[in-house]
């Protein structure tokens, strides 16, 4: 009996442990400029996927215009690295592609919450997380507009917080996006469950909402979205206009 119960002891304790262990910390980034989106590529999970140079392009196509040829040679070079900081605006300066530790000038510090380096975790190949805590700032540029319709724009413009997070799926080969959007009150993120999934004129996307999402949503303040996006669309859509 008291050996049974030892086991069982050790083996509660070797769970908490591997628990502790596979529970991520919460990661610190520095920025010498104030970022609209932060966070980084994981070099080692990227390497060799199809999906991530026309991913890295796409991202590229949101730098300020004079900065846009700079930032596509930046990410070209970024296959090598193991891990790459990215800080992403949409105005000059703040565009920033860093492969390597921060420097004397990063001053500015943001923080990646345990629970979206749980989401790109949960994502296949999951290389690519991005985060803003001014999600509002995002849904007034007119290019992420374009691509995320008029309905899921209006949801970020009341989001506290927006991460993404991007793997790919190899059969067949396509990225899959993670979003999941924070919001102040569980009231406000039952509400946009409803909109996005409403159908509408000027909708770019629409979503087949699962039955607990509305009570995810109530008891989180969290909406969670994935969809998935072939590979062949992705480099169309990355090829230059």
């Amino acid at each position: 009996m008291r050996r049974a119960l030892l086991f069982s002891a050790s083996f509660s304790l070797l769970i908490a442990l591997a628990w502790w262990v596979l529970t991520p910390a919460p990661r610190e980034l520095r920025f010498a400029q104030p970022p609209d989106f932060y966070g980084f590529i994981d070099g080692r999970a990227a390497r060799g996927l199809d999906t991530v140079q026309p991913v890295l392009t796409l991202l590229t196509q949101l730098a300020p215009a004079p900065q846009r040829a700079q930032a596509k040679q930046q990410a070209a070079s970024l296959f090598d690295a193991q891990e790459t900081t990215v800080g992403l605006g949409f105005r000059q300066p703040n565009w920033e592609w860093r492969a390597g530790p921060p420097t004397s000038a990063d001053r500015i510090v943001h923080v990646v919450p345990t629970l979206n380096l749980q989401q790109l975790a949960a994502v296949p190949h999951g290389y690519l997380l991005l985060r803003s805590e001014s999600p509002a700032t995002l849904a007034a540029e007119p290019r992420l507009r374009r691509w995320f319709g008029v309905a899921m724009s209006d949801t970020l413009a009341q989001a506290k917080a927006l991460t993404v997070v991007v793997g790919e799926e190899s059969t067949p080969t396509r990225a899959q996006v993670g979003l999941c959007l924070e919001f102040a009150r569980p009231d406000d993120a039952v509400a946009a469950v409803h909109r996005i999934a409403t159908p509408a004129a000027g909708n770019v996307l629409s979503f087949q909402v699962s039955p607990q999402a509305e009570t995810v949503a109530r008891r989180t303040g969290l909406v969670v979205i994935r969809f998935e996006v072939d590979a062949l669309y992705l480099r169309l859509a990355a090829q230059p206009r």
